[in-house]
């Protein structure tokens, strides 16, 4: 038999992992009114209902997913890098 694969292979527990990319995001978000979010640093329901609204005041695609623009776009709101 093959032994389980370690968690860190696992490409969904990878995804679901708290990043502090993720908590800058939240903070960003929270800091600019977008929503009662918890700087967890997991990507939730409340984190994408807030960058979709974000997504929505600043005529971006909304998807609600953390994506290279919406990190600029926060970035220059903030006047600091998330990454």
């Amino acid at each position: 038999a093959v032994p389980p694969a370690p968690a860190h292979d696992d490409p969904i527990a990878a995804l679901l992992a708290p990043t502090k990319h993720v908590v800058a995001i939240q903070r960003a978000l929270a800091d600019f009114g977008y929503g009662q979010i918890k700087p967890t640093g997991v990507y939730d329901e409340d984190t994408r209902t807030a960058i979709e609204k974000f997504q929505r005041d600043h005529g971006m695609p909304v998807d609600g997913q953390i994506s290279n623009d919406l990190t600029h776009a926060l970035a220059a709101m903030t006047g600091r890098p998330l990454d």
